[in-house]
C-alpha cells in the first residue's frame, strides 16, 4: 500500500490562532486586538475561537516596511578604550 502524500506535501497556513498571530508580528495579545479592532488585520470567527487571516497578517507586516522604514544611525566613530587609555598614560 502506498503512503499518502498529503502528509509529505509543506501546506501554507490560510488562518491561525491569536497567539500564532503574535508571534508572527511579535505584539501582544492586546495589541493583536487593537489591530483588529482597528481592521489593519482580518479576523474570522470559529465558534468562540478567533482565527487571523495569515494573509492579512503580510499584508500589515508590509504596510509597515514602507509607512515606517527603520531609521538606523550611523555607527560612531570613536578610539578604541585601550588605544584611549594609553593616550592617556602617555600624556
Amino acid at each position: 500500500m502506498h503512503s499518502s502524500t498529503v502528509s509529505k506535501m509543506e501546506v501554507e497556513p490560510i488562518l491561525c490562532s491569536v497567539p500564532q498571530g503574535c508571534q508572527m508580528i511579535s505584539i501582544g495579545t492586546q495589541g493583536m486586538y487593537d489591530l483588529i479592532g482597528a481592521g489593519l488585520v482580518r479576523a474570522v470567527k470559529r465558534g468562540t475561537r478567533t482565527l487571523l487571516v495569515v494573509e492579512s497578517l503580510r499584508a500589515y507586516a508590509a504596510k509597515l516596511e514602507t509607512d515606517y522604514p527603520a531609521k538606523v544611525a550611523p555607527p560612531r566613530k570613536r578610539t578604541p578604550q585601550r588605544l584611549r587609555e594609553a593616550e592617556a598614560q602617555a600624556s
